[in-house]
């Protein structure tokens, strides 16, 4: 009997002790997100965006994850030769005035690449939405629909608005939406990011918030010089004008068992069982 609690004990102590095992999905270290079956993921991200200047227009909208959960090394082999990186589409723009711009339709695609990450301030806008497009031959790893019931002054139809001083010739701002996980994409990311864990303004559930910073205080110098952002520092610029860099953060609930937990558990299960073989033998 002794031998049998000795054995139970020791399987447990394994099993509390041990650290959990990080969680990886898709190719991406998403660190150890802790014990509550619903894990909170948070990362940054680089933003270039064109400008709107009224109702009915789309921007453009591109960057790199810098950080997943705090670590900016999640390549799930630590070898640093991979990246996430993003393009979206936003569209029509509604209720725009000189601090105030929404859009009905959102979606964004994120790519994985298993090269080194390239710098996007190394080549034009036009040149980097089409790299990143073709990151993975075409495929996303994820992507994102836009959800509507923003709350406050938001359209319930809109699913990203944006603030601040939107024209004239210095430009800033913030910016908010709310994104449903869909496809194209991994599946495996797909049933991990898709955990309905965010409410809207109306009490529905969606997976993922996006907040924005944004300015034309220091632009990709490519688009400067191969007129890519023309008139966006003095007041001139027209829709498309890539007037916008800045950084975004995207948080969202994942909703998985936690591998190494479990498989601690089967060791103390399994220390369980022969003990209680040996009692009976």
């Amino acid at each position: 009997m002794n031998k049998t609690i000795t054995s139970v004990l020791a399987a447990v102590g394994i099993a509390a002790s041990a650290p959990a095992s990080a969680i990886i999905v898709g190719g991406i270290d998403f660190g150890v997100l802790g014990g509550d079956p619903t894990r909170t993921h948070i990362e940054t991200a680089t933003l270039a965006q064109t400008f709107v200047n009224g109702n009915g227009q789309s921007a453009s909208v591109y960057g790199y994850i810098t950080t997943v959960n705090g670590d900016n090394t999640y390549c799930a082999d630590g070898s640093g030769n991979c990246g996430l990186f993003y393009t979206a589409t936003f569209s029509g723009s509604q209720n725009f005035s000189p601090s105030y711009v929404e859009f009905t339709s959102a979606t964004v695609s994120v790519y994985y690449s298993n090269v080194s990450p390239i710098n996007l301030l190394n080549q034009d806008s036009p040149t980097n939405l089409a790299t990143i497009q073709a990151f993975n031959g075409g495929n996303p790893w994820v992507t994102l629909t836009g959800h509507g019931n923003l709350g406050g002054i938001a359209d319930p139809l809109a699913v990203v608005n944006g603030g601040g001083i939107l024209t004239g010739a210095t430009l800033s701002g913030t910016g908010f939406g709310l994104f449903d996980v869909t496809g194209p994409g991994d599946a495996s990311v797909i049933s991990f990011l898709n955990a309905n864990g965010v409410l809207d303004a109306a009490g529905g559930a969606t997976d993922i918030v996006l907040t924005s910073s944004f300015n034309n205080e220091v632009l990709n110098s490519f688009d400067v010089a191969n007129g890519f952002a023309n008139g966006c520092q003095d007041g001139t610029a027209a829709p498309g004008a890539w007037c916008f860099q800045g950084t975004a953060n995207i948080r969202g609930d994942t909703q998985i068992p936690e591998p190494g937990i479990l498989g601690l558990v089967g060791i103390g299960l399994l220390g369980l069982g022969a003990a209680v073989r040996r009692r009976k033998a």
